[in-house]
């Protein structure tokens, strides 16, 4: 979601090692999916988040864009993320840790009841 009120298609991190395509059947058109063994973003993962977000978004040097994210290492220590982002006029700033309460409503209030319900539903089948 961005301050204009409009988002871009998800990408999606599966607890799996083995993609199965059937479980974007109904995913968003123009989401993306990946697979981690637990679910996690990783440093791929997320380089691929961003290439997703800069066709989406088209950021320029004209149009720039501000990326907000949490201080996770997949964001932070991730060189060709950085270069991305400086090549397609992204610019990113990193949360403060253990500020997510304070300065991620949306995550806190709405992806954890999100996902909490994801789980409930996929376990039983």
């Amino acid at each position: 979601m961005n301050a204009t009120g409009t988002d871009l298609p998800p990408l999606i991190v599966f607890p799996s090692k083995n993609m199965k395509e059937e479980l974007m059947d109904v995913a968003p058109a123009g989401s993306v999916s990946a697979g981690h063994p637990r679910g996690f973003v990783q440093i791929g993962i997320f380089t691929e988040w961003l290439e997703h977000f800069v066709h989406f978004v088209k950021p320029s040097a004209d149009d720039s864009v501000l990326l907000i994210v949490d201080g996770h290492y997949s964001h932070t220590k991730n060189l060709d993320v950085v270069d991305k982002a400086r090549e397609h006029s992204v610019a990113i700033v990193s949360l403060p840790p253990h500020s997510k309460h304070k300065m991620q409503p949306l995550e806190v209030g709405f992806m954890k009841s999100l996902t909490h319900i994801m789980h409930k539903k996929l376990k039983r089948g």
